[in-house]
């Protein structure tokens, strides 16, 4: 069951993130377009580009690459007995949803803050920038709590 909803959850991410490139991209293309062929440049597209990498990033980073293709210390982890693997896993996944869980108020106490400001082109609320990394956070913390439910199982060495 975790690992169906997790699945989805990280399928419908990868689909958000597919769409923004493709955005991303189409914003970029008219861009470089208005700007050397015309020689009329839009102001909007680089604050546009820029939203949208901001949540490609966040969004890809949480829940598209997988536990262990992140970047990691790992040299005691794989010197160590699979039962102090398990342990060691537990308590490092474990810390860092504490972390992520304590930082979840101020996170969203500064996006409501950004609600004040607004982008200077498109005059867009800057909670529409900054709301990115409170799905940011929300990710992890459903991805670290999926983590600990599956190291918790009997099969946690053969899940990522």
């Amino acid at each position: 069951m975790v690992k169906t909803v997790w699945a989805l959850i990280s399928k419908l991410c990868e689909i958000f993130c597919v769409l923004g490139f493709a955005a991303l991209f189409i914003v970029f293309v008219l861009q470089v377009f208005f700007r050397y062929v015309l020689n009329d440049p839009l102001s909007w597209t680089q604050e546009v580009a820029g939203i949208l990498y901001v949540w490609i990033v966040c969004v890809g980073a949480a829940s598209i690459v997988k536990e262990r293709e992140h970047v990691s210390f790992d040299l005691l982890y794989h010197a160590a007995r699979p039962a102090v693997r398990r342990v060691l896993a537990l308590v490092g996944t474990g810390l860092i949803l504490v972390v992520l869980l304590l930082s979840l108020y101020g996170n969203y106490d500064y996006i409501v803050f950004t609600g004040r400001q607004s982008s200077p082109t498109l005059r867009l609320p800057m909670t529409v920038v900054f709301s990115a990394f409170g799905v940011f956070l929300v990710l992890l913390i459903l991805n670290s709590a999926f983590r600990m439910i599956r190291l918790a199982r009997d099969t946690w060495d053969k899940e990522p």
